[in-house]
């Protein structure tokens, strides 16, 4: 039986389909580790999978001292919603279920913390859950890796948020109808959609009433360092709450985010220690000479000894 019995509630909202259950798992075992001194309780919307697979999560959840809650929504619905296809980390109706969960959520709940599932945990929530948004509807990080978007009235990259992690005021998003304002954007307005639906009609709806969360909240390829060495993340990932792999993800050799290790780390702590094989992407030739330098600028950080020998080489050659 469940029992409730710590000090610092964190209500956590997760949506996503079969094809992240694996990721999911992974997401939990993050979670866990790190708020064993926290009160969760996670509301969940999931399609796809079976009642055991249910059943095992509600389960390994309930073994560490947590409570997740299961919802459903009208299927039907979401999947008459655009969804853009993309050769890299295709897009799913799933997207779209993180815009259910202020209507389904218990009266009780006032503040709720979306994340999408392709990201890890990596320190306490308590603080984050109960933070000041001076009065704005969520709070967010800015996505440096997104063009200015003026055809949406947004003019400068400072102003654009990334929307996988939501820290929402349930009563403000309900009352400025949030949800309905990003349907009907998406819905009637598709040629202002450029590439995450939900992500921009959300960054519409919300234009000048969310509030700029720090980066350590939603820790994305860019917000990463790129002169840390591999050695200084230890260091680096102390003040780190959420890593996002928003881009390429970490189960597959393209990946770019420079924490794609950690993720292979919590995997082999997780139910699914499987999910810390790297799969083999085969990439046309321009890609991989893409990668190949991106390979080769973090080896540079990474063994600064080495760049040393190699220019005093140099140097004695020359002469």
């Amino acid at each position: 039986m469940f029992v409730m019995s710590k000090k610092n509630n964190v209500q956590l909202a997760l949506a996503f389909d079969d094809k992240y259950i694996t990721p999911f798992y992974v997401l939990l075992a993050s979670l866990f580790i790190n708020n064993k001194q926290n009160e969760v309780v996670i509301h969940t919307i999931v399609s796809g999978i079976t009642d055991k697979d249910k059943n095992d999560i509600t389960t390994y959840v309930q073994e560490n001292n947590s409570e997740i809650i299961f919802y459903d929504i009208d299927l039907d619905y979401v999947s008459k919603l655009i969804v853009p296809e993309k050769d890299e980390n295709p897009l799913t109706g799933a997207m779209y279920y993180r815009l259910f969960f202020p209507f389904l959520v218990p009266s009780e709940v006032q503040r709720l913390l979306y994340i999408d599932v392709d990201t890890l945990v990596v320190g306490d929530l308590a603080g984050l859950a109960a933070l000041d948004l001076n009065g704005k509807t969520v709070g967010a990080v800015t996505d440096r890796d997104m063009p200015v978007r003026s055809d949406i009235g947004i003019h400068s990259v400072e102003h654009y948020f990334n929307s996988g992690v939501l820290l929402i005021d349930i009563a403000q998003w309900k009352a400025n109808r949030i949800s309905e304002k990003a349907l009907k954007i998406i819905s009637e307005e598709p040629d202002l959609i450029k590439g995450y639906p939900d992500q921009d009609a959300l960054n519409m709806a919300l234009r000048n009433d969310w509030y700029q969360l720090e980066p350590k909240y939603n820790v994305m390829r860019l917000y990463v360092p790129e002169a840390v060495p591999k050695r200084g993340f230890g260091s680096f990932l102390l003040d780190q709450k959420i890593i996002h792999y928003n881009g390429k993800k970490p189960w597959f050799s393209d990946c770019e985010h420079r924490l794609r290790h950690v993720y292979q780390q919590y995997a082999r702590l997780s139910l699914r220690p499987e999910a810390s094989h790297v799969t083999n992407v085969q990439l046309p030739k321009d890609k991989r000479a893409k990668l190949r330098r991106s390979r080769m600028i973090e080896f540079y950080f990474d063994h600064p000894e080495l760049v040393t020998v190699w220019r005093r080489l140099k140097a004695l050659v020359g002469r």
